[in-house]
C-alpha cells in the first residue's frame, strides 16, 4: 500500500498554471537579457562638487586611481597603475559594485590636458561599457570639479530596469561621491597651497600723455 499522498486534479491545475506561468515569465527575462538593443543609447550622470584646492592638486587627486575607493562608493578596489594621476594611454582596471550589479571595469586613458579634462573608457567583458569625463575650472580660491559618468544600455532588460532601478541609484551614487570628496578636500585644505593671488597690472599713463625733455611727462592740451 502506498504512503503516498495525491492531490485532487482540482487542486494540481492551479498549481501547475502558477509554475508554467513562473516558468514562462524566467523565459522572457533570459531573453531580454540575450538581445541586444537595435540601436545605441547612453545616459549621462552629471554630478558637481567645489572643492578647496587649487584646479592642479584636484586634477592629481581625482586621477589617481589609487584615491577612488576613498571617495566614489561604487569603486571597491584598483589594480595595476595605480599610485600617480594617469597619463594618456595607461590603463587600469577597477573592482566595482553599482546599482546592484558588481564586475571588473578595465578603464584607459583616452584624453588627458591637466588640470583641466580627463577622460577614460571602459571595456567589460571585452565590450564596451562607458566613460567617465572630468572637467576641472577655477572657481575663486578653489575649484569647480564637474564628473560626467555615462553608460551604455546593453540589452532590453536594462532598457526596461534603467528609469525605475538603475538610473536612480546610478544618480545617487554619483551624487554620495562628490560629496565625499568635498569632505575630504575640506579635510586636506590646511595642507594644499592655495591660488596665489593675481598680481596687479601697474597703471598705464594716459594716452595723451608725452615725455618731458628729462623723460617726465608732460600732458598735451586739448583742442
Amino acid at each position: 500500500m502506498s504512503n503516498s499522498i495525491r492531490l485532487p486534479v482540482r487542486e494540481r491545475a492551479p498549481m501547475k498554471r502558477a509554475f508554467l506561468i513562473l516558468l514562462g515569465a524566467v523565459a522572457i527575462v533570459a531573453l531580454l537579457s540575450l538581445l541586444p538593443l537595435p540601436f545605441e543609447r547612453k545616459t549621462h550622470v552629471v554630478s558637481v562638487a567645489t572643492l578647496r584646492a587649487p584646479p592642479q592638486a584636484v586634477y592629481d587627486y581625482a586621477t589617481t586611481p589609487a584615491n577612488w575607493p576613498k571617495w566614489h562608493p561604487a569603486s571597491l578596489a584598483v589594480q595595476g597603475t595605480t599610485d600617480h594621476p594617469l597619463r594618456l594611454g595607461e590603463e587600469v582596471a577597477e573592482e566595482f559594485r553599482l546599482a546592484g550589479r558588481h564586475g571588473i571595469l578595465h578603464w584607459k586613458v583616452v584624453e588627458a590636458k591637466p588640470p583641466f579634462e580627463w577622460r577614460i573608457e571602459a571595456e567589460m567583458n571585452r565590450r564596451a561599457s562607458g566613460e567617465v569625463r572630468y572637467k576641472l575650472t577655477p572657481d575663486g580660491a578653489g575649484t569647480r570639479f564637474e564628473r560626467d559618468f555615462i553608460y551604455r544600455t546593453p540589452n532590453l532588460l536594462f532598457l526596461i530596469l534603467d528609469p525605475i532601478f538603475i538610473g536612480p541609484r546610478v544618480r545617487a551614487e554619483s551624487a554620495q561621491g562628490a560629496k565625499q570628496l568635498e569632505q575630504i578636500f575640506e579635510t586636506l585644505a590646511p595642507a594644499i597651497p592655495s591660488i596665489p593671488p593675481a598680481t596687479p597690472t601697474p597703471a598705464m599713463p594716459p594716452a595723451d600723455a608725452t615725455a618731458g625733455p628729462g623723460g617726465s611727462a608732460s600732458a598735451t592740451p586739448a583742442r
